[in-house]
């Protein structure tokens, strides 16, 4: 009997699995990029004497491009580079752009240094197909233009690593935007590339990149997921995994992601509707989009199709009441499958994270 190991939070738990009953482990097959590639696609970065840094992730391989960015503008005989969390404070003018200061004391980056340079983390997104800096400023940031990327889908249903419409209205408010960014591909820590460019052409780079990281696997009825770090902050961030992988199921399937969610629910949509402050029926709303909306709407519509569940310690009300199945353990979890599908199913296991798509054909 297989012993399969599986990220949650920030230990990993058993998978006690009859061989007869595995479809596939799908484990990550990664590079890392030496620190001389590094330094080759980050002295394509114009630096000045007033260079403003933005990361808008808190990944150790995001924190690790800034400082050697950093280092690299020092040893050019600049003065210290400005590092900030753009999250921390900016608010977002469609005709002056971004201000990190206040209402009362504006500083708008395109006004008042001479470089500015995003660091964000590149992956899989299920409204925009991919995740960077040009959707991160969009969520964070852009309220209008985000209403726009939303409304513009073509599908209730996830569409990860697809150029559709909302990733065309990110890049194209991206375009308007006077900065360089850093996008960083990486896996658990490990920096897999870093693309370098303007903001859109960085992007575009890196998502062209990602296409090498499909994993083919044949259709399943039981999916086992599990992340990594960075999946696995609350609720918000961990179900992207699930909408990133729901495509490879059969009809009438199950899918379970482990992630112990150690921040609870994440802000937005998920919580003002346990909170009573949203209601299921407030999807159907022209001209209206809050932060996560298109986690109901994608619980709404794979729930008619697929059995949705998750091993965390998220209380059973939450989980319930958005519709997940929840369970106790991994041993509960496989019996349950196994009990659904008949003891000689196969169940498929990945362990990818977000910066890997499982692809199928059919």
């Amino acid at each position: 009997m297989p012993e399969i190991w599986l990220n949650y939070g920030n230990t990993q738990v058993a998978l006690n699995i009859k061989l007869e009953n595995l479809q596939a482990e799908i484990s990550p097959k990664v590079r890392s990029i030496s620190e001389d590639e590094i330094m080759r696609e980050l002295h394509s970065i114009p630096l000045s004497g007033k260079t403003l840094v933005l990361t808008l992730s808190a990944s150790m391989a995001a924190n690790r491009i800034a400082s050697m960015l950093s280092q690299m503008s020092e040893a050019k005989g600049y003065e210290p580079l400005e590092v900030r969390t753009l999250e921390k404070a900016a608010t977002h003018d469609p005709d002056r752009g971004f201000n990190i200061g206040t209402t009362d004391s504006p500083l708008y980056l395109n006004k008042q240094y001479g470089n500015v340079v995003f660091i964000s983390r590149v992956s899989y997104d299920p409204l925009f197909g991919f995740s960077g800096t040009p959707t991160l400023l969009l969520r964070k940031y852009m309220c209008y233009q985000m209403l726009k990327a939303y409304e513009s889908r073509k599908s209730n249903i996830p569409t990860p690593g697809t150029k559709c419409p909302p990733l065309q209205e990110a890049l194209a408010s991206a375009a308007s935007i006077s900065a360089f960014s850093l996008e960083v591909v990486e896996f658990s820590s490990n920096i897999l590339g870093v693309f370098a460019g303007n903001v859109a052409d960085a992007f575009r780079k890196a998502i062209d990149s990602l296409t090498s990281t499909e994993v083919p696997v044949e259709q399943t009825k039981s999916l086992i997921l599990s992340g990594t770090d960075e999946t696995d902050i609350d609720l918000s961030t961990s179900l992207n995994l699930l909408w990133n992988s729901t495509h490879v199921l059969q009809q009438e399937g199950s899918a379970v992601l482990l992630a112990e969610n150690r921040k609870g629910l994440g802000n937005g949509a998920l919580k003002m509707l346990l909170e009573g402050k949203l209601k299921i029926e407030d999807l159907d709303r022209h001209g209206f989009y809050t932060e996560g909306l298109e986690h109901l709407l994608y619980l709404k519509n794979l729930r008619e199709k697929y059995q949705l569940g998750i091993l965390s310690t998220l209380p059973y009300w939450y989980l319930s009441k958005l519709g997940l199945e929840s369970y106790r353990g991994t041993r509960e979890l496989l019996n349950r499958l196994l009990t659904r599908y008949g003891k000689k199913s196969k169940i498929l296991v990945s362990r990818i994270g977000d910066v890997h798509l499982l692809k199928t054909d059919l």
